[in-house]
């Protein structure tokens, strides 16, 4: 089935591996022009010349990468220096820390915050009224499933998270897809992924 995507451009964060790669890689295959976006440079590399290998080469599609802490104003100037324009965000970070919220200090609250909800917001922020003048917008935010069902012990990431459902709640409300632009997130749940791995470990 053609998705009528081909051609769009996407930017991925979290994209050298799990949901974010998985996220990248489903959209190169459907011809989506993609700028990856990891911390790691080399996996990141790797990651996207296994794309450009396996499925760009078949549907024409560019894969492009930069390596950058996109939680960070300095990350995310280097990402929309290198393209500023988007017809698909989707935003996505490694969650915070888990443990008992007795033993979270103020800045870790606010590392939480800066990677799970200001940083969607900021690149929604950077792209959105692009989408709207092009009339045409997919914005996705990777969450998780503890938004609708908060887990003991994630405290962290239950509340950065919520308050990103929040925002962007209010925002789908804003009329948003009447210009063609519609935001949504997705709350995974068990998946075999780095992090989930590091939460059961832990």
């Amino acid at each position: 089935m053609d998705l009528g995507i081909s051609g769009k451009w996407a930017l991925v964060c979290g994209a050298s591996k799990g949901l974010g790669l998985g996220c990248a890689k489903a959209l190169v295959q459907e011809g989506v022009n993609v700028l990856m976006v990891a911390r790691g440079a080399e996996a990141l590399q790797a990651a996207a010349a296994q794309l450009t290998q396996a499925y760009a080469s078949k549907t024409g599609a560019s894969v492009q990468w930069v390596a950058a802490d996109i939680t960070t104003e300095a990350g995310r100037t280097a990402v929309l220096a290198q393209r500023a324009d988007f017809d698909i965000l989707v935003t996505n970070a490694g969650g915070p820390p888990s443990g008992d919220f007795r033993s979270f200090e103020r800045d870790d609250w606010i590392r939480a915050l800066d990677a799970n909800m200001l940083t969607p917001i900021a690149l929604i922020k950077a792209t959105v009224d692009g989408m709207i003048a092009r009339g045409f917008g997919r914005i996705v935010n990777i969450t998780s499933s503890a938004v609708k069902a908060p887990l003991d012990g994630l405290g962290l990431s239950n509340g950065a998270r919520s308050g990103l459902t929040g925002f962007v709640a209010g925002l789908a409300r804003s009329g948003l897809a009447a210009k063609g632009v519609t935001i949504n997130n997705l709350l995974p749940g068990a998946f075999d992924t780095e992090r989930l791995q590091s939460i059961f470990q832990g």
